[in-house]
């Protein structure tokens, strides 16, 4: 089943808008790991699939990133993908005669399940220069740290509630240790967690994506407090960060689960309009000081973020624009992890959207190739011998194949 469906996301062509002289244009191939962030029941290396997604930011201003084509590729039993020919092709111009100077932002999403009950989502944003794209390079990616996900969309009220609460709170928090050290007083809500609502520990990852290491959370007694009149100005800036961050994750996930869950119309084009509909939300973004400072007293840097966003600062200079734009993508993707799973037909789990799920894409069982309606009228299977009892499908319907059906024995 997993390789079926790896070769059905394998060579993806994507319409691509015309080019001008001044566009660069290759195809960089990916080489990395994927490594479990917590063990998940009934998953390994080999079950996931690493895909690049089929959009791009770009840093540069008026400058744009195209994905024309992407390949994906599974890990193998290490978590290593290198082997496995994930690749994209992708455009970066400026729709003009100078030739582009900024950098396209791509995120690699590796997604699998246990074919019952249980899936399993992460990613990894990657920043690719001019040079990488022209010269068609292959890239080394830090690990993409995999979380189990809801395997079936949704989102309930009560939980939406709990995260949002909990990120403001936490978000807060982080300022107040920054500020005054182990005087701050902090809440923590996460005992009230209602069940089921974050198994992957999203929420987590949102924190530690917009604090990097001033989440301090997790030994209050011992924060450090900055000298705000030397920092200040970084340490709002270490807010502001927070904020947007938390903002932009709850409002998607809210809209993706009115909008495109519940609403039946679940896909990639609804998720991706509804964190269109969100991005105004890191617009405070802008109002951050871009200077990172170090704390004389210290020795605490702020503003700082986590990884892969970190990248976004460079020579102690934080870029607004790059900055918004990889909270977006990454922030895309732990939010999907939130909200769970879009459906994807021959999983072999029955999600929102699909009639069946029989693990495969295979219309001549009980169930479609489409997963929308069921597949041809159920025939006998048997007796051994025949060739029902060796085609590996459930011609009956029984939930039993070839030598495990009855009709076969």
């Amino acid at each position: 089943m997993r390789a079926l469906i790896v070769a059905l996301l394998a060579g993806v062509f994507l319409a691509a808008p015309a080019s001008r002289a001044s566009d660069v244009t290759g195809t960089v191939t990916f080489d990395g790991n994927v490594v479990f962030a917590a063990p998940i029941p009934g998953i390994t290396f080999t079950d996931l699939t690493v895909t690049p997604r089929t959009t791009a930011e770009s840093t540069g201003n008026g400058e744009h990133c195209d994905v024309n084509a992407i390949t994906s590729g599974s890990p193998d039993g290490t978590g290593d993908y290198g082997a496995s020919s994930v690749t994209v092709n992708i455009t970066i111009g400026r729709g003009g005669p100078n030739p582009p100077t900024g950098v396209c932002i791509l995120t690699l999403v590796a997604t699998g399940t246990d074919g019952a009950s249980v899936s399993a989502r992460g990613s990894q944003t990657v920043f690719l220069d001019v040079t990488e794209i022209g010269t068609s390079a292959t890239v080394a990616v830090p690990n993409i740290i995999v979380r189990q996900s809801k395997a079936v969309a949704g989102v309930e009220s009560d939980c939406l509630r709990w995260a949002k609460k909990q990120l403001r709170v936490r978000a807060r928090c982080n300022f107040l240790l920054l500020k005054l050290g182990p005087a701050a007083l902090c809440k923590d809500f996460s005992a009230d967690e209602p069940v089921g609502c974050d198994p992957g520990q999203h929420v987590e990852a949102i924190l530690a994506l917009a604090h990097g290491a001033n989440d301090q959370q997790t030994d209050p007694p011992s924060a450090e407090a900055v000298d705000f009149d030397d920092v200040g100005e970084q340490a709002v800036c270490q807010r502001l960060l927070g904020r947007a961050a938390f903002v932009f994750a709850m409002k998607r996930s809210k809209l993706v689960d009115r909008l495109c869950v519940d609403a039946g119309s679940d896909s990639e084009a609804c998720r991706s309009a509804r964190s269109n509909d969100a991005k105004s939300t890191l617009d405070p973004i802008d109002r951050c000081n871009t200077a990172q400072l170090t704390d004389g007293g210290t020795g605490r840097v702020v503003p700082v973020v986590g990884a892969p966003c970190d990248a976004c600062i460079v020579a102690s200079t934080l870029d607004r624009k790059c900055m918004k734009s990889c909270f977006q993508t990454t922030l895309d993707e732990l939010s999907d992890g939130f909200v769970g799973d879009l459906a994807v037909c021959g999983n072999g789990i029955q999600q929102p959207g699909e009639f069946c799920d029989d693990g495969n894409t295979s219309g001549l069982d009980c169930c479609s190739a489409t997963c929308t309606v069921t597949g041809n009228s159920p025939v006998t299977e048997g007796p051994n011998g025949d060739a029902t009892c060796t085609d590996g499908i459930d011609n009956d319907c029984d939930d039993a194949t070839d030598g495990a059906d009855p009709g076969c024995l």
